[in-house]
């Protein structure tokens, strides 16, 4: 865990926020296991990966079976239903089209801001501490003892806070990867974390195309400038 999510970790263990305080039912005090006995670090990179198939992929195509297929997979591997009973049957057979679309299209956007916005520290903090007043992360030990969060899944949660639960147990693990290596790409407008390209803003599926930009601006910079 980078050094901003240590000093959040003792905030949250030291003093509760605001809205925490108000409703101390609210508070997660339990500390659960990981889903098939996970280990911490690679269960926060399937969290984070499901978080950015959302927003990239699946909240894009808007298909309901794309959806199906991501609440079944990525997302369930990836939480600790406390109503399996109920959270099993989330679906979304029942959505006309355009209602879907305007779901999804709301959700991505929601979504990406959240993730945008924790790469200020203040604005993760915060961040952070909804995720924990609203109960859709807890506390988490792997089987080798070592500490996280785990996204906790709700009867009848919307669909945004069940994408920022697993934003949450993966920006309260390592914070420092959102101030340092997260960035849109300009090009296609995907979420993407890698700090070496985080300055150029350019993914690497479209560096070779600003490679080329670029060259062809050295050979023919009257072209580039038309």
């Amino acid at each position: 865990m980078g050094n901003a999510g240590d000093r959040l970790t003792a905030q949250v263990n030291t003093r509760m926020a605001p809205a925490v305080q108000a409703d101390q039912e609210m508070t997660p005090s339990m500390v659960l296991a990981l889903p098939a006995r996970a280990q911490m670090s690679p269960f926060a990179d399937g969290c984070r990966a499901a978080a950015l198939d959302f927003v990239n992929r699946v909240s894009v195509r808007a298909d309901k079976h794309t959806l199906a297929q991501w609440l079944r997979g990525p997302y369930c591997r990836h939480v600790v239903a406390l109503s399996p009973m109920r959270t099993r049957k989330v679906d979304s057979s029942g959505l006309l089209r355009g209602a879907l679309e305007r779901l999804m299209v709301n959700a991505r956007q929601q979504v990406s801001e959240a993730i945008l916005a924790a790469r200020d520290p203040s604005d993760g903090v915060a961040f952070g501490y909804s995720a924990l007043a609203a109960g859709h992360v807890y506390r988490s030990r792997d089987v080798d003892g070592l500490e996280g969060w785990v996204p906790v899944s709700h009867p009848r949660m919307r669909l945004v806070d069940r994408v920022l639960s697993l934003v949450a147990a993966d920006y309260l693990f390592r914070s420092d990867d959102y101030e340092n290596a997260l960035f849109a790409c300009v090009r296609c407008e995907n979420l993407v974390f890698d700090a070496s390209r985080a300055e150029g803003r350019v993914c690497a599926a479209h560096q070779s195309d600003v490679r080329e930009l670029v060259q062809g601006a050295v050979a023919d910079p009257e072209r580039a400038i038309a």
